[in-house]
């Protein structure tokens, strides 16, 4: 059994991950802690799993623990990490995993010099509908890849215009906005399918103004293999669109990163085929987490890392930089 300890209880470990610490496989959740200790005592009241820690010192101090959930803000997963890390912890993070690649590379270096495993939170990796597009793709099925577009999109909320937006669009908590929060996954998803983004160019600006972090980001990359992208992420427009298309010599593959259960398009000269996944669990952490346990088991291997989530913070970095005039 891997011993699971979590570090938060937002909205993030209520259904998305926090039961799949406990219902994976060989899998157990020991307990939780939150700096608001009420919240974390009302959390396993009504999960009905795990215990209490009542300091921060306990958990870490719990030989039960094999592995902990960094499930707060970015501002505070650096912190989490080096005291887990120094513990001898494993440490499982949300995502993005920091707010800047200097602090993912901190990341991975404590975990690196303390010799315990550093994952990320880029749950896709483990869903079936994207490693039913990874196999698309190592099949051949639309020939050599060439170029991907990525365009995603959507309105601002009645939220985001009040004096007291979500922290998710404060740059200071966040490291930036919706770019960083859900931006990352399309291009994390690239990082998986062809292999690391080694150049990447944009610029990151707010033309809404009801809020600090950028509303738009534009960028063009390029993968280690020579697979060239471009993006366009604009979250103060009239609607909601999210799809990525990747073109091959004889075709090309669409599909939604944020809607789980959208089909994926393959259209080739002989025509469009609509391709239905298995439908997403209703835990959509717990397959990732399912690897993680496996890995740390010695009978697996987890997709998401700490080396690859910060190679995604790198890319983050250089799409959003500030516009040079």
């Amino acid at each position: 059994m891997v011993g699971w300890a979590m570090i938060g209880c937002g909205s993030v470990t209520e259904v998305k991950s926090g039961p799949g610490l406990y219902k994976a496989e060989r899998s157990s959740l020991i307990g939780v802690y939150n700096r608001t200790q009420s919240r974390a005592e009302d959390w396993v009241a009504r999960h009905k799993a795990g215990k209490v820690y009542g300091s921060l010192e306990k958990l870490l101090g719990d030989p039960a623990v094999d592995i902990v959930y960094i499930a707060t803000p970015p501002d505070s997963h650096l912190f989490y990490t080096q005291a887990c890390a120094e513990a001898g912890k494993a440490v499982y993070c949300e995502k993005p995993m920091a707010r800047t690649y200097r602090e993912a590379q901190a990341m991975v270096g404590l975990c690196e010099t303390h010799q315990v495993p550093l994952y990320s939170a880029y749950y896709r990796r483990g869903l079936s509908k994207f490693h039913q597009i990874k196999g698309l793709l190592e099949s051949g099925a639309i020939g050599a890849v060439q170029s991907v577009s990525i365009l995603m999109q959507k309105e601002v909320s009645v939220e985001e215009r009040s004096e007291s937006p979500p922290w998710r669009i404060d740059p200071a908590i966040s490291g930036g906005g919706h770019f960083h929060d859900i931006g990352s996954h399309a291009l994390d998803l690239i990082d998986w399918f062809f292999g690391p983004i080694t150049y990447a160019q944009g610029f990151g600006a707010n033309r809404g103004g009801y809020y600090a972090a950028d509303d738009q980001v534009v960028g063009h990359f390029q993968t280690e293999g020579g697979v060239s992208g471009m993006g366009l992420w604009l979250f103060n427009t009239h609607s909601t669109l999210d799809v990525t298309t990747i073109y091959g010599e004889q075709g090309k593959i669409s599909y939604s990163v944020l809607a789980l259960d959208e089909p994926i398009v393959v259209e080739t000269k002989k025509g469009k085929e609509i391709l239905v996944s298995d439908p997403a669990p209703l835990h959509v952490a717990q397959p990732l987490i399912q690897s993680i346990v496996d890995e740390l088991l010695g009978i697996g291997v987890a997709p998401s890392t700490g080396a690859s989530a910060a190679r995604t913070d790198w890319v983050l970095e250089r799409l959003s930089a500030p516009l040079q005039k």
